[in-house]
């Protein structure tokens, strides 16, 4: 089988190694830099989107499966749909996609969120909502659209980010999040299981506190913890019941357990 990660940053690179170890033969893209991976199954494309001719496109006409792991741009709204739309005219009609989403396309407020409530493409209001709308609507059914939680890993730890913000932040609130070994493993279950035109949220069966979390955290890093109050409390959580309804079994059900690294 082969397959193209579009995106081979902080989860694509990961990802084309682990599935390269698994027998997968491997496209991976950048924009503009190089990568230190080798392997006979591996091959490394340049690729900008936003380009209309580049000759890597040839690259990408007999994949079974894409795989867009690459990040929405910050400059406009709707530019991460158009970027998606352009990759998804290079593919051929049999092809299958895997959609990185994220759950922060579920409202900001108190509740329990699960697949059912916000179908993919039917979210407007943020880059990736749209970019879910405009895909599910080229691919219907070829289409598989993971929703990630809070992404923790290998020199990705969001405690880091918080520290420096100097911002005090809500002692009682849930965390949502994912390790970045179970995001992998979620992708290469849904490729090995065939799992097409579905949505899946990807998150951690837990959902600690994230005062108590962080602080944790923050002390196996060695660094200063950020700064916490117990004003209110948020009950947002984000369901992992779908993705174990499939059988997927999280390496990280409870993020309290994630390695530090």
């Amino acid at each position: 089988m082969k397959i193209g990660i579009i995106g081979l940053g902080w989860l694509g690179l990961p990802l084309a190694k682990s599935l390269l170890n698994k027998g997968f033969q491997v496209i991976g893209t950048t924009r503009s830099r190089s990568i230190g991976l080798s392997h006979e199954s591996f091959s490394h494309v340049l690729f900008d989107p936003l380009l209309k001719k580049q000759s890597s496109a040839a690259y990408f006409s007999d994949l079974d499966v894409l795989i867009l792991a690459f990040t929405p741009s910050k400059t406009e709204e709707k530019a991460y749909a158009r970027d998606c739309v352009r990759i998804l005219d290079l593919i051929s009609p049999s092809c299958k996609v895997i959609q990185i989403s994220s759950t922060s396309v579920y409202p900001e407020r108190n509740g329990n969120f699960n697949e059912s409530d916000y179908p993919a493409g039917s979210i407007k209001t943020n880059a990736i909502g749209y970019a879910e709308l405009a895909i599910s609507s080229m691919l219907r059914d070829r289409l598989t659209v993971l929703r990630l939680s809070g992404l923790v890993g290998t020199k990705r730890y969001p405690v880091t980010a918080m520290a420096k913000f100097g911002k005090t932040y809500q002692a009682m609130d849930r965390v949502n999040l994912i390790h970045q070994e179970d995001a992998i493993g979620l992708i290469e279950y849904v490729i090995q299981n065939k799992l097409w035109n579905k949505t899946i949220n990807g998150c951690s069966t837990e959902h600690p506190l994230k005062g108590q979390f962080y602080t944790e955290m923050a002390s196996k890093l060695g660094i200063e913890p950020p700064l916490f109050e117990d004003k209110t409390r948020s009950e947002r959580i984000i369901s992992n019941s779908y993705s174990l309804e499939l059988g997927y079994h999280y390496i990280y059900p409870d993020p309290k357990d994630f390695p530090i690294a």
